[in-house]
């Protein structure tokens, strides 16, 4: 059945990190892309705009600011920073092709076209942030569904500037995620998930009862 197929999906989805060279052809991504523009949004803004790059020279470029942006995660924005001989195995992992993807769609905020006040632009936004998640995870779903793998990057946001420097971006559209799609050349592992008796309580008469 359909929905058994797509709830098996979205329970087998896991972030794919190392891909295979070989590129997705066009009706995939058209596809992928168009699941995504179906995502839920806001008030009917769909204030998203996506950049589709398969250009190798950009993607080497946009591989080697994600490096940077890795370590930059590692070693400054932590609580606790990644120990630095951990650093040093990440960096020689991403130098070995870690994150380097055939097809990358960066995701911005586009916020040209307003529908809320000036007083309410702060409201407006997070809509606008919450249906760009909801397309971004149409298009992880769909894609794992027909055999593309691909992890959601959000370190790209601690290099705006030089992400969009390289990208060209139209004016007044906000970086929020890059993604990398490819066909796994890794065994997908699940990772162990919190417990929905951890992270669920029903509301139930005037009772709470936990998952």
């Amino acid at each position: 059945m359909l929905n058994a197929q797509c709830l098996n999906t979205m329970l087998t989805r896991t972030s794919i990190r190392r891909f295979k060279p070989t590129p997705i052809p066009d009706e995939v991504v058209m596809r992928i892309l168009e699941a995504g523009t179906r995502a839920p949004t806001a008030g009917g803004g769909e204030q998203w705009f996506f950049m589709v790059i398969v250009d190798e020279e950009l993607r080497r470029s946009i591989h080697k600011l994600l490096r940077r942006a890795h370590e930059i995660y590692a070693r400054e924005t932590l609580l606790e920073p990644y120990p630095e001989d951990s650093v040093v195995k990440w960096m020689k992992r991403i130098d070995e092709g870690m994150y380097y993807a055939p097809l990358y769609i960066a995701a911005y905020l586009d916020l040209r076209k307003r529908m809320h006040k000036d007083e309410y632009f702060q409201y407006e936004r997070v809509l606008a942030i919450q249906s760009l998640s909801a397309a971004l995870q149409n298009m992880i779903i769909s894609a794992w569904f027909l055999g593309v793998g691909s992890v959601w990057l959000g370190v790209p946001l601690l290099l705006k500037e030089e992400f969009d420097k390289t990208l060209n971006p139209p004016q007044d559209c906000e970086l929020q995620a890059v993604m990398a799609f490819g066909y796994p050349s890794e065994e997908p592992r699940l990772r162990k998930r919190r417990g929905i008796d951890e992270v669920v309580i029903f509301k139930r008469g005037q009772e709470l009862h936990r998952a």
